[in-house]
């Protein structure tokens, strides 16, 4: 016992100091940061401490928080500190010092006009009124709070309000009232599908139960034990059979009201609502006396009369001292009878004068809290005469500063625009410059190189130096000198575009069958003259992407491939079809790449070396290769291995 006991406390102990922790973090962030989003989120972690009844907890931490919120001037969180003092208060019944928060709170709420919290504020005050059994106040309270709900459009919680209404009224015993609210609480329910709705019926049943109208009574609540069961409601299950125990007792079918009761208690304890458990209890004690099973009525009254006595369950322990009486008089012990009504008298006289001084405390209270509010509204009205006085000098002096402020302001955002704007014009030329003094570099160099061997070897042949036989042996030369001038012309051109963002992709549904058939076409002299083999595998591969850009990739990455290769080496074209897109790779049996080289294939510095028969290049084809590509929604890959070989993988969407 004292093991379990020690676990049981060690929980409550980890689980206050795991919601103190995150507390004390943000309670430093809130006096640093001046956070008002931290705040709200304090305040949802202290709401946790009251609810777990941590009461002397919660109240240090919303002291601190009440400075802090003056201290940052934010005035709904002040109310919402006050609000959560009073709510811990009224959960220790100490109603006097509740009522003082909640009027305080509500000044808070006025200044920052938030409306649904002086509705909140006005609930609850409505339930301690409630509870000293001042049902007048708690209906113009409630009748406040239902006004404020319904301006922020709070369906869910004026359908609540329309309940307690019906409920005070049902107290107040003004029945036609109670059922008008009953009924408005249901409507909305039923709009909002409430997993309350129950609770409401449960209400209106009682209410026609009093008035007789069993048969209306038992449809309501019939319905409400199907909700209930659904919903997985225990306490409400509870009440209803309850109530259908009540009717069942007035029609005086003991054995089906006996029925209810006992299924009242057992969901009662379920949900561990005492009181119900209390009440089924004597009532079925009440069947017992009924059916002159005297022994179980004594046992079921005495049990449910201490359940009751702890509870301070004093009308209901009225009601058990009227079935006690009963008891007695049914075996004609009539003056252990009266002994039973001189207790319920005694008691009905003590509950009264309790409730006489409670109403006189609270209304001592209230007048105390108005004169202070009072007084604080009067030094209030004092300072803000002497505030005016200041504020008028002062608002001199700010315009004043405001307009020189100002002209500084805008002379400094002109400044700092045209630096930007200068910056930005240099930054273009400088781009512009690099663009240019790279183009020359290349034709000055390469493509120079290329038309001089052209040159050199057409003047040989106009001149007759060499002999028309030996031209002709120096043709396939030519031919793949003017390839490569071809090759290297068609790069400049793509990218001189590129680099003045003059290239945009056109797409359009097509095979990529067709552009690499006539690609080998144009390759295949250039691959007999090395002796490599060229294998086309794809299948029909349908993508979506600019035609003519898949044109130039697909001839620089071949180009590429040819270049790298030695005799009797080959290249092949696979395709793999993914969810959204096609894999193309272009594989080779050639010379292969090092691997600290691939990461310079790519780079904006250009990477060439020669091919396995002295073919020189710019570095640019595959540069060019990644921004055609990257155009159309792909991307490229390399894989290579040094003496192996490499694979050239480019990815385009598939057609839709």
């Amino acid at each position: 016992m004292k093991k379990t006991y020690f676990i049981i406390l060690l929980f409550v102990s980890s689980f206050c100091f795991a919601q103190q922790k995150p507390l004390d973090s943000i309670i430093q962030k809130i006096n640093t940061s001046k956070d008002t989003i931290a705040f709200d989120t304090a305040m949802s972690y202290l709401k946790k401490l009251w609810i777990q009844e941590q009461y002397e907890t919660a109240l240090s931490y919303e002291n601190q928080l009440l400075a802090l919120s003056k201290k940052i001037k934010y005035d709904k969180g002040t109310g919402d500190v006050y609000n959560q003092i009073g709510n811990v208060y009224n959960l220790t019944n100490k109603y006097i010092k509740a009522f003082h928060n909640y009027d305080k709170a509500a000044i808070f709420y006025k200044i920052a006009n938030h409306l649904r919290g002086i509705a909140i504020i006005n609930n609850n005050k409505s339930t301690i009124e409630q509870k000293q059994g001042n049902l007048e106040n708690a209906i113009n309270y409630l009748v406040a709070a239902n006004v404020y709900f319904a301006r922020v459009n709070d369906s869910v919680v004026l359908s609540s309000t329309y309940n307690n209404i019906g409920n005070v009224y049902s107290d107040l015993g003004e029945n036609k009232l109670a059922e008008e609210y009953y009924i408005k609480s249901i409507i909305l329910k039923r709009k909002s599908k409430s997993r309350k709705l129950g609770a409401s019926l449960n209400n209106l049943a009682l209410l026609y139960i009093s008035l007789k109208k069993l048969d209306t009574a038992k449809v309501l609540i019939k319905e409400s034990l199907e909700l209930n069961k659904k919903n997985k409601k225990t306490a409400s299950i509870a009440l209803a059979y309850n109530r259908l125990g009540s009717i069942a007792l007035i029609n005086k079918d003991y054995q089906k009201s006996r029925k209810y009761y006992d299924s009242s208690h057992v969901a009662a304890a379920k949900a561990k609502d005492s009181r119900v458990v209390a009440n089924a209890k004597q009532q079925l004690g009440l069947i017992a006396v009924r059916t002159k099973n005297y022994k179980r009525a004594e046992n079921l009254l005495s049990e449910a009369r201490k359940e009751l006595v702890e509870l301070k369950a004093y009308p209901l322990l009225l009601t058990n001292y009227q079935h006690s009486a009963t008891l007695d008089s049914a075996r004609r012990d009539f003056r252990e009878a009266f002994a039973w009504q001189k207790k319920y008298q005694q008691l009905s006289d003590q509950t009264t004068s309790e409730e006489t001084t409670k109403k006189i405390e609270l209304a001592k209270a209230r007048f105390e809290s108005e004169m202070e509010q009072l007084q604080r509204i009067d030094e209030q009205e004092k300072r803000e005469i002497q505030s005016k006085e200041k504020i008028f000098t002062y608002r001199i002096f700010t315009y004043i500063s405001l307009v020189i402020t100002l002209v500084i302001l805008i002379f400094l955002i002109y400044i700092i625009k045209s630096r930007r704007e200068r910056k930005r014009y240099v930054k273009e030329l400088n781009e512009s410059n690099e663009v240019k003094n790279k183009l020359f570099s290349i034709i000055s160099h390469d493509l120079k190189n290329e038309v001089h061997g052209l040159e050199g070897s057409l003047n040989l042949l106009k001149e007759e130096t060499i002999s028309t036989e030996e031209f002709k042996e120096i043709v396939p030369l030519l031919a793949n000198r003017t390839h490569q001038t071809s090759i290297l012309l068609n790069n400049l051109l793509n990218w001189s575009k590129s680099q003045m963002k003059e290239l945009n992709a056109k797409p359009t549904a097509f095979d990529i069958n067709e552009v690499i058939s006539s690609k080998f076409i144009f390759f295949k002299p250039k691959a007999l003259q090395k002796d490599i083999k060229l294998n086309n595998k794809l299948d029909p591969t349908m993508v979506f992407a600019d035609k003519d850009m898949f044109a130039i990739v697909s001839q620089n990455l071949i180009a590429n491939a040819i270049k790298f290769c030695n005799p009797g080496d080959s290249i092949t074209l696979l395709s793999k079809e993914k969810e959204q897109y096609y894999e193309i790779c272009f594989e080779d049996t050639g010379v292969g790449i090092e691997e600290e080289n691939i990461n310079k294939l790519f780079a904006e510095d250009t990477f060439t070396t020669t091919g396995t028969q002295q073919e020189t290049g710019t570095g640019l084809g595959l540069r060019i290769c990644k921004e055609l590509i990257e155009l159309n929604q792909g991307e490229i890959m390399v894989k290579s291995i040094a003496g192996k070989g490499s694979s050239f993988c480019i990815t385009l969407p598939k057609v839709a």
